[in-house]
């Protein structure tokens, strides 16, 4: 199986089709189209829409360099990071299966259910193979994911206990949901610093750089209807996205030791 994994053309054959499924799901939700949005049980605002959006597109531009860079080793924090999303919503979900003022909720607890167990077996098959790429991850990307790991474990606490940190109000099921996703995305900075590869920060940074292209325009758009608390909330999501998008940036396409053409032609010994 370790032979298997390390193949290129299984890593294609297998991580491809599902990086074109989520850009699929991605483009619905974020064009508003009714079989996608249909696919969240909870009424939910038209950004929480672009929210989902942002993160579908944020777990398929990893696991697309993963496929095309043959990086096998580079799955563990991803999958790591979707073993706890996906597990605390297969408990959240199970909790609020049965409850009358609930939609039906056991396909979403059998599909999460499925998704954990997919994620985790990923994850303990990707220890198993040896990195491709040697280099370490700069210091200044090691220091940004620990300080994002903080920040997201804080995020994902409160919306957990319903507190309003987004710019926008979001139902009690859409808040944990959300807080959930936040909890699994601190998960994947927390293992890129205790592990830093250069390859645990690529794949990453690239998604947080298509996270922010998905929602610096409708965020900012968003600054002329908000006031108060909820001004605040959007300023520090922007800033977040700006900080993250312009680290992205510089060590994917701009420093000569981690642009992206070195890590596929001939990456540093």
């Amino acid at each position: 199986m370790p032979h298997l994994t390390r193949s290129p053309v299984l890593m294609r054959v297998s991580l491809i089709p599902a990086t074109l499924i989520l850009l699929i799901l991605a483009s619905g939700f974020l064009a508003r189209v009714g079989w996608a949005t249909g696919l969240w049980p909870w009424p939910a605002k038209q950004l929480s829409f672009v929210f989902i959006a942002s993160i579908l597109v944020a777990i398929a531009v990893p696991v697309l360099w993963i496929a095309l860079a043959g990086e096998g080793a580079a799955l563990r924090p991803g999958a790591l990071d979707l073993t706890v999303m996906y597990g605390g919503m297969f408990i959240y979900v199970l909790t609020l299966t049965g409850d009358p003022h609930e939609p039906r909720l056991w396909p979403y607890a059998l599909a999460f259910g499925l998704a954990v167990a997919g994620s985790a077996g990923a994850f303990l098959l990707a220890l198993r193979v040896p990195w491709a790429d040697p280099r370490p991850m700069p210091q200044t990307v090691r220091l940004s994911f620990a300080a994002f790991a903080v920040i997201l474990t804080g995020a994902a606490a409160a919306l957990l206990c319903h507190a309003s940190i987004f710019p926008w109000p979001l139902g009690r099921e859409t808040s944990v949901m959300f807080g959930l996703i936040f909890l699994g995305a601190a998960t994947y900075f927390i293992y890129g610093t205790l592990d830093p590869h250069w390859s645990n920060a690529v794949g990453q940074l690239a998604g947080f750089l298509a996270y922010d292209v998905v929602l610096l325009a409708p965020f900012s758009g968003h600054f002329s209807t908000v006031r108060g608390g909820s001004l605040v909330s959007l300023a520090v999501y922007v800033a977040f996205l700006v900080y993250s998008g312009t680290l992205a940036s510089y060590y994917l396409f701009v420093s000569n030791t981690t642009r992206i053409r070195l890590a596929f032609i001939s990456p540093a010994p």
